[in-house]
C-alpha cells in the first residue's frame, strides 16, 4: 500500500531536498559539538562514572594507558558520546523538521511526542545498558578469562571505553524500536497486520542483529534480543491503535 500523496510533499527539486539535508545535518552537528565541549569541560566527573560498572564487580581494578595519545582520545570519545545525548532532542527535532513536508497537518502535530520518546527511550537504553547488562557482561567476560585460562585481566582504558560505549549505541538505537515502528504506522506506511506476520521471522533476526552488535558474550546478546523482542510486541499494539481508520478502510 502507498501512502497517499500530499500537495506539499517532496515537489521540489532534489537538489533542494539535498541542501536542507545538509543544512539540518549541520545543526544537528553544531548542538553535538557544542554539548561535547560542555562534557568536555567536566570530563574527569564523568570519567570516574563510567567506572563505576567495573568497579562494582572489580573494585581493586584500574585502568591503564597504553600509549601517550589514548586518555585524550578516551576522554573525547566520552565527551562525544554524551554530547551526543545532551543534544539528542535537538537532533531529533532536526530530523522530524526534514520529514515534515512529507506530512499532513494532523501528524504534524506529532512533533513533540515524537522528540520525547525518541530521546526518552534512546536514554533509556543507554541506561539500561550501563547499569543493568554492563556489570553482568563484564562479570561473565572477565571472570572466563580467569577462570578458563587462568588469564589475569588488565584492561586499557581506550578498549574499556569503547567497550562500554558501544554497549550504550546498541542498546540505545535498539530501544527506539517502539517509536519508529509506532510512527511509521501513524503515517500508514506499516500496518498491524504487516508486523504480526513477520513476528516469527523478527524473533531470529533480534538474535542474529544482538550477536553482530554487542560483544562476543551471551549475558549481553541475550539481554539485547530479549528487549527487542519485547517492544516488537509493544509496537503491534501501539499500531493497532495508531493505525489510520482510513487506512483500515481501504484495506478491506
Amino acid at each position: 500500500m502507498s501512502r497517499p500523496q500530499n500537495p506539499e510533499e517532496f515537489e521540489a527539486p532534489i537538489t533542494e531536498h539535498l541542501a536542507e539535508l545538509r543544512d539540518r545535518l549541520i545543526k544537528s552537528l553544531i548542538g553535538v559539538v557544542i554539548g561535547t565541549i560542555l562534557v568536555f569541560t567536566q570530563v574527569n566527573y564523568f570519567f570516574d562514572i563510567f567506572q563505576q560498572p567495573l568497579h562494582k564487580v572489580f573494585p581493586e581494578m584500574k585502568l591503564v594507558a597504553l600509549t601517550p595519545t589514548e586518555s585524550f582520545f578516551t576522554a573525547f570519545k566520552i565527551s562525544l558520546l554524551l554530547g551526543f545525548v545532551l543534544a539528542s532532542p535537538w537532533v531529533f527535532y532536526q530530523v522530524w523538521k526534514f520529514i515534515e513536508p512529507a506530512l499532513y497537518e494532523e501528524e504534524k502535530k506529532m512533533l513533540i511526542p515524537f522528540v520525547f520518546f525518541t530521546t526518552i527511550f534512546f536514554i533509556s537504553g543507554g541506561l539500561f545498558a550501563f547499569y543493568g547488562v554492563l556489570p553482568l557482561a563484564l562479570k561473565f567476560l572477565l571472570n572466563f578469562g580467569y577462570t578458563q585460562l587462568d588469564v589475569e585481566a588488565m584492561l586499557s582504558v581506550s578498549s574499556y571505553i569503547s567497550f562500554v560505549i558501544r554497549l550504550i549505541l546498541a542498546f540505545g538505537i535498539t530501544f527506539e524500536l517502539p517509536v519508529i515502528l509506532s510512527l511509521m504506522a501513524r503515517l500508514g506506511l506499516i500496518t498491524p497486520e504487516t508486523l504480526i506476520k513477520f513476528r516469527p521471522y523478527f524473533a531470529v533476526i533480534a538474535f542474529i542483529f544482538a550477536a553482530v552488535i554487542t560483544p562476543p558474550d551471551v549475558v549481553s546478546q541475550i539481554f539485547l534480543a530479549l528487549p527487542l523482542i519485547v517492544f516488537y510486541e509493544l509496537s503491534i499494539f501501539m499500531a493497532k491503535i495508531l493505525y489510520p481508520r482510513s487506512e483500515r478502510g481501504k484495506e478491506v
